[in-house]
C-alpha cells in the first residue's frame, strides 16, 4: 500500500512540481494538493494522510495553524514543513505546532523524496540552513546560561552592551517596520499589500528600502538582522 502525501502549497504550479518529483517514487501517492488554508482545513478535518507537506505562508493564514489541526486529528500522520523564510522563528514555531521537519524551498528538488522517506522511517529532517538555525540556538542558550551564571558585575556589564541596541528603531521608517512585521509573520507580498492598502510594487519598493538599510539580500536575511539589532 502506498504512503499518501497532501500537499498544502499556495503556488499551485510549485505544488504540480512537486506533485511530479513525489510521484516518481513508487511506494508515493499524492492525495491532492490544496492551495489555501480554508481548503486544507476542510480536507483534515474529513481525509487522513500519511504525510502532509505544508507552506507555511498561505495566502489566507498562516500553514503553522493547519500543522496545529493536522497534529491534532491525526497524531500519527507526519508534517513536513516548507518555507521560503529560514529565521529561527518560523522553524521554532513549525516543530512546536508538530512539524517533523522544515525544508526550505531551494533546496527542495534534490531533497524532497529523502526527506519524506526519513519522515516515514519515524525520523526528522531539517534542510542544512535550519539544522545550523539550531544548532547556533542551541549553542547560544549555552553562552547566556554561562552568562547567568557569572557575577552580577559581569551580568551588569552585558546588559550595558545590549540595552542600546534597542534604541536603533529610527533606522526603519514606521510603514517600512509595519511591512518587516508583517514578513516576520510568514505574510507574502500580496497579503501584505491587500493589509495595507498599497499595491505589491510599493511593498516591493519598502521592502528595497529595508534590504539597503540593514545591508542584506533578502526578506529572511533582514528579519534575521532586524532581530539581530533589536527591531523586531
Amino acid at each position: 500500500m502506498k504512503t499518501t502525501v497532501l500537499i498544502i502549497e499556495d503556488d499551485l504550479e510549485f505544488g504540480r512540481a512537486l506533485r511530479t518529483l513525489i510521484e516518481t517514487a513508487p511506494l508515493l501517492a499524492v492525495a491532492g494538493i490544496v492551495t489555501t488554508l480554508a481548503d486544507a482545513q476542510h480536507h483534515v478535518h474529513n481525509t487522513e494522510n500519511d504525510i502532509y507537506l505544508v507552506d507555511i505562508t498561505l495566502s489566507d493564514g498562516s500553514g503553522i495553524d493547519i500543522m496545529r489541526t493536522i497534529r491534532a486529528h491525526y497524531p500519527k500522520s507526519k508534517i513536513l514543513a516548507l518555507s521560503t523564510l529560514g529565521d529561527e522563528r518560523h522553524i521554532f514555531s513549525s516543530i512546536a505546532a508538530g512539524a517533523s521537519g522544515y525544508l526550505l524551498k531551494s533546496e527542495m528538488p534534490a531533497n524532497i523524496i529523502q526527506s519524506i522517506i526519513s519522515l516515514i522511517n519515524d525520523g526528522g529532517y531539517l534542510s542544512g540552513h535550519a539544522s545550523k538555525v539550531l544548532i547556533d540556538k542551541l549553542i547560544c542558550m549555552d553562552a547566556h546560561a554561562a552568562t547567568a551564571s557569572q557575577s552580577d558585575a559581569v551580568r551588569g556589564t552585558v546588559k550595558m552592551n545590549v540595552a542600546p541596541i534597542k534604541n536603533r528603531s529610527t533606522v526603519l521608517t514606521p510603514k517600512e517596520f509595519e511591512i518587516l512585521t508583517m514578513v516576520e509573520q510568514g505574510s507574502p507580498a500580496k497579503v501584505i499589500a491587500d493589509a495595507l492598502a498599497i499595491s505589491i510594487f510599493t511593498v516591493n519598493q519598502h521592502l528595497r528600502s529595508i534590504y539597503r538599510k540593514l545591508n542584506v539580500r533578502n526578506k529572511m536575511e533582514a528579519v534575521q538582522a532586524a532581530r539581530r539589532q533589536g527591531l523586531l
